[in-house]
C-alpha cells in the first residue's frame, strides 16, 4: 500500500496553507467578538496569505514534483502563486469597509476567498489534466458563490447564474475533451501526452478534437472571444472587489493553464492551429477594444478592456516563443496588479456613493487628488504607457512578435492598443476636466479607510517598480520559462 509521503506534500505546502487559513477563519468567525470580528479576520486572512507567500520563497529554484509527478513547484508556478496571493491581500485590504456598507457576511467572504486562492494555486502546480480540473473547479464554484454575495440584488444573482451556467458548459468541454485526449494517449500527465502525440504524430482524430475542447474551455475561463459573453454581465454584478479579484487574479490563473497546457502537454506547432490562434487573438482585442468604447459604466468599460488584455497574451501564445512567453508572465504580474488596483479604487466610496457611471468621476480630481492620483497610474499602465508596468509587457510581448516575424499580427495589437487609448483617457478626462453634480446630503468630510488606502498606495509603487525596474522579474519571468521548455 503506498501512503502520502512528506515529499509528496511538499510542493504542494502553500496550498495547505491557504486552506487551512480558511479552515482557521471559518473557526474565528465563529467565536470572534462581533466589536473585532471583522478587523480578526481581515489580519488571520493576510497572516495566512504572507505565510504561503514565505513558504514559496523557500521552494523557489528547487522544481519539486509530488504525487507520482502530478503537481510540481517550479519557478512558473511560484511566480504566478505570488501574484494570486498579492491580488488577494489587496482584495483583503480594499474589502473591509465594503463587506460592511454591503452587509456581507464576513467570515463567507474571506473563507471564499481563500479557497478560490488555493484552486488557483492547485491548477498552476497540477502537471496532470484532472489535477488542474480540481483545481479549476474549486477555484470556480467559490467564484460563482462570491459573485453572489449580494444576495438581495437581483443584478448579482442573476451575474453568479450566468457565470454558473457558462462556467458549467465550460467544464463539460474540458472533461470531454479530457477524456478524448486519454483515449488517444492513455495519459492524463502532460509530459507523457505530448511525449505520445510527438511519437504518433497530431493526426489523430481523438486529439485533435481534444485539443481543440481543451482550447475551448480555457479559452471560457480568459475570456477569449467568441467566449467571453459571462465577462462583461459577471464584472458588472459581482462585488466590485470580488470584481477586481476575478479580473486579476482568476485571470492570471487562466493565463498559467493556458501556457502550461500549451507548453507542455499539446503541441500547436501545426500551421492550422497558429492561424486558429491568430484568428482567436485578432478577434478578442478587436471586439474586447470596440466594446469598451461604447461603455458608459466604468465597470463594465473595464470588462471590455479585460478582453482585450486576454488578445494581447493570445499574440504571445501564436508566437510562442521564450521571450513571448516570458512576456506573458511579466504582463500576468503586472494586468493583476494594475487590474485589481483599477476595481480596488472603485470599491471606495465618493461623497457617499460607490462610483458607476464616468459622471460619478466626474470632479474626483479635486474630492480625493490621491486616489484620483492612484487612479490614474493604473489607467496609464492599462494603455500601456511608458514608466508603467503596462508598457514593459506589451513591449516584451510586440517586440517578441515583430521579431519571430508576426507582423501584421503585431500591427493589430498595436493599433488596438491605440484605440484603448480613448476609452481609458475618459476616465482620466472626467476625474480632472469635469465638474459633477452631486446628490443632495453627500458627505464629503468622509475619510478614506487606512486599511484600503494603505493596500492601493503599495499597489501603486508596485506598478511603478515593474515600470522603471522590471529587469529583475523579467529575469524571473525567463527563469519560469526554462521550468516549462
Amino acid at each position: 500500500m503506498e501512503f502520502i509521503t512528506i515529499a509528496d506534500l511538499t510542493p504542494i505546502i502553500p496550498e495547505i496553507i491557504v486552506f487551512l487559513t480558511a479552515c482557521i477563519v471559518l473557526i474565528v468567525d465563529l467565536f470572534a467578538p462581533e466589536k473585532d470580528r471583522a478587523f480578526t479576520l481581515a489580519v488571520t486572512t493576510i497572516i495566512g496569505l504572507v505565510l504561503a507567500m514565505l513558504t514559496e520563497t523557500q521552494l523557489h529554484g528547487k522544481d519539486i514534483s509530488g504525487f507520482y509527478g502530478t503537481v510540481v513547484a517550479d519557478d512558473f508556478s511560484i511566480l504566478f502563486e505570488f501574484i494570486y496571493i498579492s491580488v488577494a491581500i489587496l482584495t483583503v485590504f480594499v474589502s473591509r469597509h465594503y463587506i460592511a456598507e454591503n452587509e456581507m457576511n464576513f467570515g463567507e467572504y474571506y473563507v471564499l476567498l481563500l479557497t478560490s486562492v488555493s484552486g488557483m494555486m492547485f491548477m498552476t502546480s497540477g502537471l496532470d489534466l484532472l489535477v488542474i480540473f480540481i483545481g479549476l473547479e474549486i477555484m470556480s464554484i467559490s467564484s460563482y458563490i462570491l459573485v453572489g454575495m449580494k444576495r438581495n440584488l437581483a443584478k448579482a444573482n442573476e451575474a453568479a447564474l450566468k457565470y454558473l451556467l457558462l462556467g458549467a458548459f465550460s467544464t463539460g468541454f474540458l472533461l470531454y475533451g479530457i477524456s478524448m485526449l486519454y483515449g488517444a494517449t492513455g495519459s492524463t500527465l502532460l509530459p507523457e501526452i505530448i511525449a505520445e502525440i510527438q511519437q504518433n504524430g497530431a493526426g489523430n482524430p481523438l486529439v485533435v478534437v481534444g485539443m481543440a475542447l481543451v482550447i475551448v474551455a480555457m479559452s471560457f475561463k480568459i475570456a477569449v472571444v467568441p467566449f467571453h459573453m459571462w465577462t462583461p454581465d459577471v464584472y458588472t454584478g459581482a462585488p466590485t472587489p470580488v470584481t477586481g479579484f476575478l479580473s486579476g487574479a482568476a485571470k492570471a490563473a487562466g493565463f498559467a493553464v493556458f501556457v502550461r497546457v500549451l507548453l507542455t502537454g499539446i503541441p500547436l506547432d501545426s500551421p492550422n492551429w497558429k492561424n486558429l490562434l491568430w484568428i482567436l487573438a485578432v478577434l478578442t482585442m478587436t471586439v474586447g477594444n470596440v466594446m469598451a468604447l461604447r461603455q458608459n459604466e466604468v465597470k463594465r468599460m473595464l470588462a471590455f478592456s479585460s478582453i482585450a488584455h486576454a488578445g494581447y497574451v493570445l499574440v504571445a501564445v501564436v508566437v510562442g516563443s521564450s521571450s513571448a512567453i516570458s512576456g506573458v508572465i511579466f504582463y500576468s504580474c503586472a494586468y493583476a496588479l494594475m487590474g485589481t488596483g483599477a476595481f480596488g479604487i472603485l470599491t471606495i466610496k465618493d461623497a457617499g456613493r460607490i462610483p458607476q457611471t464616468f459622471d460619478d468621476l466626474a470632479g474626483y480630481g479635486k474630492r480625493n487628488p490621491l486616489l484620483a492620483l492612484i487612479m490614474t497610474l493604473f489607467i496609464f499602465s492599462l494603455i500601456g504607457l511608458p514608466l508603467t508596468g503596462g508598457f514593459i509587457g506589451k513591449l516584451q510581448i510586440f517586440s517578441a512578435a515583430l521579431k519571430d516575424g508576426w507582423i501584421w499580427l503585431t500591427v493589430i495589437a498595436i493599433l488596438n492598443s491605440a484605440l484603448s487609448v480613448y476609452y481609458y483617457l475618459r476616465v482620466v478626462m472626467f476625474m480632472y476636466m469635469r465638474e459633477g453634480a452631486l446628490p443632495e446630503g453627500s458627505d464629503l468630510s468622509a475619510k478614506t479607510s487606512g486599511f484600503a488606502l494603505t493596500g492601493l498606495i503599495g499597489t501603486a509603487a508596485a506598478v511603478l517598480y515593474l515600470g522603471v525596474f522590471p529587469d529583475e522579474i523579467m529575469e524571473l519571468a525567463s527563469l519560469s520559462i526554462l521550468a516549462l521548455l
